[in-house]
């Protein structure tokens, strides 16, 4: 027993005479951020994810900033020819925030701890940064003004380029142009957001003024989908239309163990001034212990989850 206790004694001794590792004052230290740069002080396990960290770290306060200086960021919506502004949620400011890549920072210091584990400052120069921003954000104009005043024959492709054009917009206002406003308050900013903003709202308007018909065999079906149309900000009629959506229907009923099955298969024709530009084959059911009646509710509600889960109006009109 002698000879144990000895033992946990000499493995007290050389535990306590393994130092932990030296932090330098400037890892400890709070670097405020100045006019010209913004500080992002971290660890991790290699390098680069300690400088990944140091730099999240930046993003994070520009979270902050976005978040105190515009709790109501909007974007545009027309909608049966009216303007509506909504409110972004904060999680898709979260979101966009932790995809910021800097497009320049430097690393003032950097040191190895142990073998898994480093501390880095980075340094983000602010400046140069929002002026790097502007320039990208003052091409995208010119690019989305040139897209809107070129000709469009087929409104389907026009609708799938506006569409990715109104969310590049929507990333642009929502968080580069408050990046800008964070990193260089002098900027001329706002006119560029009045420009964004414009020209999303003359694509948004287009896109208001794209008919679509559903033509088909069964009303309750067709009914599903004109929802899930309208649903997407598009207009619908009974008369002529840009883009017809043909729904063919056909049912098979079912008695199993008790259960009235219903089993529906549906096939979906989309055409542009009498184009076939896309068509899908969807299969779906549903079973009632009631009665054939509530399987088709049933199936109905499949339907419209089948629709929206699995974006089938977004991939037949390719936005």
């Amino acid at each position: 027993m002698i000879r144990l206790s000895g033992l946990f004694t000499a493995i007290i001794l050389i535990i306590g005479c393994v130092e932990e590792p030296s932090y330098p004052k400037w890892f400890t230290q709070i670097h405020n951020d100045t006019e010209q740069y913004a500080y992002g002080i971290k660890e991790g396990s290699t390098k680069e994810e300690a400088i990944k960290n140091a730099l999240n770290e930046i993003a994070s306060k520009i979270h902050i900033s976005i978040e105190s200086t515009s709790t109501t960021t909007t974007n545009l919506k027309i909608d049966n020819g009216k303007e509506n502004y909504i409110k972004d949620l904060s999680q898709t400011v979260t979101n966009r925030v932790q995809k910021i890549e800097f497009s320049n920072y430097k690393v003032k210091k950097i040191k190895k701890l142990s073998d898994n584990k480093f501390i880095v400052w980075v340094e983000v120069d602010k400046p140069l940064n929002a002026k790097l921003l502007l320039s990208r954000i003052d091409t995208d104009i010119q690019k989305y003004y040139q897209l809107f005043n070129s000709e469009h024959k087929n409104p389907i492709s026009t609708i799938k380029q506006y569409q990715t054009v109104i969310n590049k917009i929507r990333d642009r206002t929502l968080i580069d142009c408050y990046i800008v406003k964070d990193f260089s308050p002098s900027s001329e900013i706002d006119n560029r957001v009045a420009k964004l903003l414009e020209v999303q709202k003359k694509m948004s308007e287009y896109q208001s003024n794209i008919i679509f018909s559903v033509k088909g065999n069964n009303k309750e079906y067709q009914d599903v989908l004109i929802k899930q149309i309208v649903s997407k900000g598009f207009r619908t009629t009974n008369g002529n239309s840009n883009i017809t959506i043909s729904i063919s229907v056909k049912e098979r009923k079912l008695k199993i163990l008790g259960y009235k099955i219903l089993k529906s298969k549906i096939q979906l024709i989309v055409k542009s001034n009498g184009t076939v530009i896309g068509q899908s084959r969807i299969s779906v059911g549903a079973k009632s212990r009631t009665g054939y009646k509530q399987a088709r509710e049933f199936t109905l509600r499949n339907f419209e989850k089948r629709l929206r889960k699995k974006k089938i109006i977004e991939n037949l009109l390719g936005i």
